[in-house]
This record gives C-alpha cells, sequence and structure tokens, in this order.
C-alpha cells in the first residue's frame, strides 16, 4: 500500500480490524503497567520493557490500520508511519519516570495519528 501519508489522502482506506484494536489494546495495557512500575519505584529495566511493549504494540496498531507489515524493527516501522523523528528515544539508562514520559509521548502521537485516520473509535491510552 506504500505509505500511511497516502491512506490519509483518501487512497483505499483500510476496515478497522480486530488485529488493530487489540494492538491498541495492549498499549494501553503495557502503558498502564509501566505507570505502575513507576509509581511503585520498580526497577528501570522492568519500566523499559513496559515502555518499549506500550510503544510497539501502539506502532502496530497504527501499521495493521494502514495496511503496512510489522516487521520487528520498531525504529524502521516508526519511519514508515511517517513519525517524527524524535517520538520514541531510548537512551541507554535514564529515571524511570523520563522513560515513561518518552513512551507517552509517543503513544500520544499514535493516538492523535489513528484518531486522523479511523475516527470510527476513541484511542485513549
Amino acid at each position: 500500500m506504500g505509505s500511511l501519508a497516502s491512506v490519509e489522502r483518501g487512497a483505499s482506506p483500510v476496515w478497522p480490524s480486530p488485529a488493530r484494536d487489540l494492538c491498541w489494546e495492549h498499549c494501553r495495557n503495557n502503558l498502564a503497567i509501566a505507570r505502575l512500575l513507576v509509581q511503585e519505584r520498580r526497577p528501570e529495566d522492568l519500566v523499559a520493557t513496559a515502555c518499549r511493549m506500550a510503544v510497539e504494540s501502539g506502532c502496530r496498531a497504527a501499521l495493521e490500520q494502514a495496511g503496512l507489515p510489522y516487521g520487528g524493527d520498531l525504529d524502521a516501522s516508526l519511519r514508515q508511519l511517517e513519525a517524527p523523528r524524535d517520538i520514541w528515544e531510548r537512551p541507554p539508562a535514564e529515571a524511570p519516570a523520563r522513560r515513561l514520559a518518552g513512551a507517552e509521548k509517543a503513544v500520544a502521537w499514535m493516538a492523535s495519528h489513528l484518531k486522523r485516520v479511523a475516527p470510527d473509535r476513541t484511542w485513549g491510552y
């Protein structure tokens, strides 16, 4: 299908799918887990994993909506979605609260994007 931009311009829209909705639900759940881990002052590695899973699941939902495959490379997939370059920065070690804020920023962008291309449902996170 090309890029997500072509879907936004009106070329052959992809209809809602259970896979897209399931990916979004995983995104929301992982973000909630990351928030809980930060609140409970859990190790940074656990927070990092939950944050990455949230961003990856959100990315997969957006790719599913666009009819694009997920090849296992989050950075490449974000480029396919034409996401801002700084949407998901992962420094090697960072305070858990900052890592969570980065994941929330990325998920917020994906929610906004999905709302534009699939206004048929709410995209809360």
